[in-house]
């Protein structure tokens, strides 16, 4: 019996077996404004619309507003696929091109955003500078999944093996995928 290897050929954001990146690929850093954003889906109380913005040469800009949530502080990251086949369940880990520990905003994962803070409301409104995110070229969230989570992330200074991978950041409360605005 001869052994064929299968490879898997889906999109390696969406895992779609038809990829649409070549339209992401085309983005550089000659680009006008890059603008993208996510409607939060999967939850009967969590939703929420957020915004990324990028101007070639400068950090992305990300703006939202969630609500549904309880009052504190809750995980919020950008994660490895943009698939909701399987609900936020199979959007993957945390977007992690630089194979490293999971921190925080300054230093871990590409895609580790810290936290954002509801109120007593339920309403989490936040604006977040983030720098070593992309909207262009070849790593480009555009495509991937975002997610926010019940718990509080950690920021890998929890003490076990699960901070140093998802900040104990708990449940997947709600996600959507980054998609560009025109």
């Amino acid at each position: 019996m001869k052994f064929t290897e299968i490879k898997d050929k889906s999109c390696p954001r969406t895992k779609a077996t038809e990829c649409s990146c070549a339209s992401i690929k085309m983005l550089s850093e000659q680009a006008a404004d890059v603008k993208a954003f996510v409607e939060l889906q999967h939850s009967d109380k969590v939703k929420g619309t957020i915004l990324l913005m990028q101007k070639p040469g400068t950090p992305t800009m990300i703006k939202g507003r969630i609500e549904g949530l309880d009052e504190g502080l809750h995980g919020f990251h950008i994660h490895e696929f943009g698939d909701m086949t399987d609900g936020c369940a199979s959007m993957g880990g945390h977007y992690n091109p630089d194979g490293v520990e999971h921190g925080d905003l300054e230093e871990g994962h590409v895609g580790d955003l810290g936290n954002v803070t509801a109120g007593d409301d339920g309403v989490a409104d936040f604006t977040i500078i983030a720098k070593r995110v992309d909207l262009m070229g070849d790593r480009s969230v555009v495509g991937r999944g975002m997610v926010i989570h019940k718990d509080e992330d950690d920021l890998g200074k929890g003490g076990d093996a699960e901070s140093k991978k998802t900040g104990n950041a708990g449940d997947r409360l709600a996600c959507g995928i980054i998609v560009l605005k025109e």
